[in-house]
């Protein structure tokens, strides 16, 4: 009998042993979450978020496409399930469906494959193990460390980026690595629960606790009021888990320390003016004109309640519905900015609302449901990943950036893998077409993220261009404005849902050198593909540039109603008091 076990043991000994796992996949995709919180292209239109959204996207069609490859090679395939990994599949379907009543029905294409290759990636990594999470977790916190970094730099005056056009106020210049702070201090807060609890079962614990405390500093040097409350909610939420007096002592006297720096940075000037505005009762400051935003969505839901107005179409509807909604309460709107577009409701779960009506309600309620139903096995870091995304969601847009969706997803595929519901399936038949499949789709994935940022850039250089000889004589900006209209007509009928935003730097063109009535037609067709408060305001100024006044001042008063400081953009002192004397009106 001993014989028989030890020949056994040398025969199991001499058979060959399946290769581990490669960690290809996981590495693409850590390298994509780190340079997903670093990426900026100066002199793009989009310079900090469609870069690393872009980053992001391409490095997880990459490491999924490698995950099958793999998985065919070895002739297993796991696959997730749940009821939350099912609700996640239906998102981009019930987007690509909303194209078929879309106010945009491209953008709602482009906005159903961007969520597509979003739970594609995190239903890949709901099948990796705990580690593989962990270390693409610790890629995306070294990323945003990096970006609240350069936020100190600034902090401490110096100009890490040369900026075009100056900011309203010294807080705004806070953009570390993300563009503004309100997306630095998303960024920090969302990645907070997962030091908290995945951090503490590491052996280099005193790493994530620096880095807690790090982004616990930057949310509040950021002065983003939404992070505060979002960051107090999470330490409430994890005190409460941990039921440790020691621990309530310790992150008191903490919490203490980077307040008072907070406070020395500006935080304490920042607090006594929201206090200032809530005890004279002007919430539409406190809010920070959120209300623009929240406003547009309300009348979207009134115009277009059961359907809504289509995936991704809020930017498209914006300024209609942001303009039906004055005029039907007699008010004009209250901006500090010149800023006038909203492309986000900054409410994520109005905008769903506004765009995708009760297909959306029933959505969010059935992945609520899911969420709710998987989290007794989910652990610590999904109501403490709630808490943090709670404020957010309400009061910013977590879903729309890659700095806000790499935390939840963590969480989400982290969600999905603890239900257990994973599937081991012997793979024999149809592994190549798959295979080639995968590598098609992923190429042309990660080429349409290369060529939007491509077209991006070059648009920012349009842009750049044009304000550059803004000052000038008008011989050089005729010059100017000629050189750039060559570029852009070859190419107006190839860039899809880009075509009207170069449709609108045409027409700027055509100003540039004083063919006001070419310039009227760009604006008109960029309006008639995308309803934009620039195109209707140049529109104006088109118009009166061929002194055709009334007209000008139909189109200039209904945009200015949106945003009164844009009246300030108008040169014509006489143009100007007009539209003045008519707003007084409103």
């Amino acid at each position: 009998m001993g014989f028989r076990l030890g020949y056994d043991a040398a025969v199991a000994r001499k058979q060959p042993q399946p290769p581990p796992p490669s960690r290809w996949p996981i590495r693409i995709a850590a390298g994509g979450f780190f340079l997903a919180e670093v990426a900026v292209l100066a002199g793009a239109a989009s310079p900090f978020r469609l870069p690393k959204e872009a980053v992001a996207l391409t490095a997880l069609c990459g490491a999924v496409a490698l995950a099958v490859l793999l998985a065919a090679q070895r002739r297993t395939i796991v696959l997730p399930g749940g009821r939350l990994a099912l609700v996640l599949i239906a998102l981009p379907v019930l987007q690509l469906v909303s194209a078929l009543w879309s106010a945009s029905p491209l953008r709602s294409v482009d906005s159903a494959l961007l969520a597509f290759i979003w739970v594609a990636g995190i239903l890949w990594l709901a099948t990796l193990g705990a580690g593989g999470r962990h270390g693409l977790f610790v890629a995306a916190a070294v990323g945003a460390a990096c970006s609240v970094l350069v936020m100190l730099l600034q902090l401490a005056g110096v100009a890490v980026f040369d900026f075009a056009a100056p900011f309203t106020n010294a807080r705004l210049s806070l953009t570390g690595l993300t563009g503004n702070p309100a997306d630095l201090a998303m960024a920090s807060v969302l990645l907070v629960p997962f030091l908290l609890t995945w951090g503490e079962a590491s052996s280099r614990r005193w790493f994530f606790r620096a880095l807690a405390i790090l982004f616990a500093l930057a949310t509040l040097i950021s002065q983003t009021l939404t992070g505060i409350a979002a960051l107090g909610l999470v330490m409430l939420v994890w005190l409460v888990q941990r039921r440790s007096r020691r621990l309530w002592t310790t992150v008191a006297a903490l919490g203490a320390l980077v307040i008072a720096i907070g406070l020395a940075a500006g935080l304490g000037d920042r607090l006594q003016r929201e206090a200032s505005r809530v005890r004279t009762g002007n919430w539409y400051r406190l809010f920070s004109a959120r209300g623009d935003g929240w406003t547009a969505a309300q009348q979207m839901i009134h115009d277009h309640g059961a359907l809504g107005v289509g995936a991704a179409a809020y930017t498209h509807q914006y300024y209609p519905s942001r303009l039906a909604w004055l005029t039907k309460n007699g008010s004009t709107g209250g901006r500090d900015e010149v800023a006038s577009h909203f492309q986000w409701a900054h409410c994520d779960p109005l905008q769903i609302i506004a765009e995708l009506g009760i297909p959306g309600v029933l959505w969010m309620v059935l992945f609520g449901w899911a969420v709710i139903a998987a989290g007794p096995r989910a652990g610590p870091i999904l109501p403490l990943t709630a808490a943090a995304a709670a404020p957010f969601l309400l009061l910013h847009y977590p879903t729309h950036v890659a700095v806000g969706l790499i935390p939840i997803g963590l969480c989400l595929a982290h969600t999905i893998a603890s239900d257990q519901l994973q599937q081991s399936i012997d793979w024999h038949r149809a592994r190549v077409p798959v295979v080639i499949a995968a590598v098609v789709l992923a190429a042309a994935g990660a080429f349409w993220q290369l060529r939007r940022v491509a077209v991006d850039v070059w648009m920012g250089g349009l842009e750049l261009r044009l304000s550059m000889v803004q000052n000038q004589d008008p011989e050089t900006r005729a010059r100017m404005g000629t050189a750039v209209e060559s570029q852009i007509l070859p190419r107006l009928g190839r860039l899809g849902v880009d075509g009207p935003a170069l449709w609108r730097t045409l027409g700027r063109a055509r100003l540039l050198r004083r063919d006001a009535a070419s310039a009227e037609s760009a604006f008109r067709t960029s309006f008639a593909g995308w309803p934009h408060e620039d195109a209707e305001f140049y529109l104006g100024l088109s118009l009166n540039a061929q002194g055709r006044r009334n007209e000008a001042v139909a189109h200039l008063s209904r945009v200015c109603r949106t945003n009164p400081r844009l009246v300030d953009l108008i040169a014509d002192d006489s143009l100007q008091r007009t539209l003045r004397e008519i707003l007084d009106t409103y």
